[in-house]
């Protein structure tokens, strides 16, 4: 592609999280894991064909050894790839940025839960001040030659303290979470600041085109700011914003090579062993309540109520990663499924077979392919998600092209993916259980269809082609 020769060595990424985890040996030797996020996902396949720097926190609270002030990313052949640079917060810092204001108060307002969100000054002098420190950091490490691409809701302030402090700067932003509308997001009480600081990037990106709408309505209401519709430009303060969406993907290579290699077969080999007859409905992600594993899992119970001849016959397997484990909310939510997984086990298990199989912890990608590539259904029903990756890498996965994906309406993949998937409304729990029916029974010529146009709408638009479309058409802005 064009844009890889061209910005080469010139990106610097700026987001909350550096790529991977930190952390020390029994000896003091610094260990680095990559990561697994949709982010990490999503960005470090593009730094690494490019090279570039990272910047973001390190993840540690408290002394450190200097070592990890910075170090580089290698490639799977063991070559240099790109540079990661680290923010270190301190434990008020992440407990007001990062727990605070970012998760208790931008992260549900964001999805719409307006009853989970938590408004607090000390949250938000906290957030102002991380902002300022990611932005003291780039300004050292940037020229006007860079490309800036900032990246989420952690960071909304970054652009505008970086267009002040260099107007020169070419600063990009993308949000990989929904926008909310103008009734909710005016709820916030630092709302114009905000939508001040995200209009210091020269080109905003948004997931769909609902959140792309509901930003230049917010513009418009809260700002003042002149807003044209059909071009999708914000006029601000002198300058010009082009706003766009973007939808966000995956490397589909990569996840369909790991659903092909031996590995991937041996392990589908022994999950088949159980009972080959057994179908296998799957969901994996963060523990989180936008999610909807709470609605997901009653529809699961609801449909061995409605449909008593799948049982035994029909295993749902819950992968649940461990996700901000110190905030209220998430330990209560963990505590609810817990029970609620029991209960629905106690009251259709027998001796041989239980209706769900919970899995709390991380999965490696790999065994991730295997049952994805195993899975007759894959339930992707979040209550609201502003892309949702799962869904892409799942239909990555389906080399056999036999499978189905369910999938929440109220996802942002579900504009992309929808015509070809089984679309749902995760808080209809009688519509989903009736869901899960209709698709175990869909004819396998169908099915194959279906999952065929879903792996050709990831395989064109894989994450690389999101980069391409995102750094070209900045380049084309006047």
């Amino acid at each position: 592609m064009f844009f890889m020769k061209e910005i080469s060595e010139k990106i610097i990424v700026a987001s909350n999280r550096i790529p991977c985890s930190v952390s020390l040996d029994s000896s003091g030797q610094v260990k680095y894991k990559k990561g697994i996020g949709g982010l990490v996902s999503a960005l470090d396949p593009i730094l690494s064909k490019n090279g570039g720097l990272w910047i973001g926190w390190d993840g540690l609270t408290g002394s450190r050894p200097s070592e990890i002030k910075k170090f580089c990313i290698k490639d799977e052949c063991g070559n240099f790839a790109y540079s990661v640079e680290c923010i270190h917060l301190t434990k008020n810092e992440i407990g007001n940025y990062y727990h605070g204001f970012s998760n208790r108060s931008l992260w549900p307002l964001f999805h719409g839960f307006i009853s989970q969100s938590h408004f607090n000054a000390s949250y938000w002098k906290a957030y102002v001040s991380v902002n300022k420190k990611f932005c003291d950091k780039i300004l050292k490490k940037s020229t006007d030659d860079h490309i800036i691409w900032v990246h989420d809701y952690h960071l909304t302030l970054l652009p505008g303290m970086l267009k002040q402090a260099n107007p020169k700067l070419k600063i990009l932003y993308f949000l990989h979470i929904p926008f909310p509308n103008y009734e909710i997001f005016r709820v916030l009480p630092w709302s114009n600041k905000i939508l001040d600081g995200l209009l210091g990037a020269s080109l905003l990106g948004f997931q769909t085109k609902e959140d792309r709408v509901n930003f230049l309505v917010c513009c418009k209401e809260l700002l003042n700011a002149r807003i044209n519709f059909k071009k999708s430009n914000v006029f601000y303060n002198g300058k010009m914003v082009k706003v766009k969406n973007f939808p966000i993907s995956i490397d589909y290579k990569k996840f369909n090579k790991l659903a092909k290699e031996k590995r991937a077969d041996k392990f589908l080999k022994n999950i088949k062993k159980i009972d080959n007859n057994t179908k296998l409905i799957m969901s994996v992600e963060r523990l989180d309540y936008t999610k909807g594993i709470k609605e997901r899992i009653l529809s699961i119970e609801r449909f061995f109520e409605k449909y008593p001849a799948s049982r035994r016959k029909v295993t749902f397997l819950q992968i649940s990663v461990p996700s901000r484990t110190k905030i209220k909310e998430y330990i209560t939510l963990k505590k609810e499924i817990d029970e609620l997984v029991g209960r629905i086990n106690g009251k259709f298990a027998d001796e041989l077979w239980s209706p769900i199989n919970y899995i709390y912890k991380a999965v490696t990608q790999q065994k991730l392919a295997s049952f994805y590539k195993a899975a007759d259904i894959c339930l992707v029903t979040p209550l609201r998600d502003g892309m949702n990756l799962i869904a892409k890498e799942y239909v990555s996965c389906k080399t056999e092209e036999n499978g189905v994906l369910i999938l929440s309406k109220f996802a942002g993949a579900a504009e992309e993916m929808g015509k070809y998937a089984v679309l749902v409304n995760p808080y209809d729990i009688e519509e989903v259980a009736d869901s899960i029916n209709i698709a175990l029974n869909i004819h396998w010529n169908t099915k194959k269809k279906m999952i065929s146009n879903l792996r050709n709408i990831v395989r064109e638009n894989d994450i690389f082609h999101w980069a391409s479309n995102f750094l070209n058409y900045y380049k084309k802005i006047p």
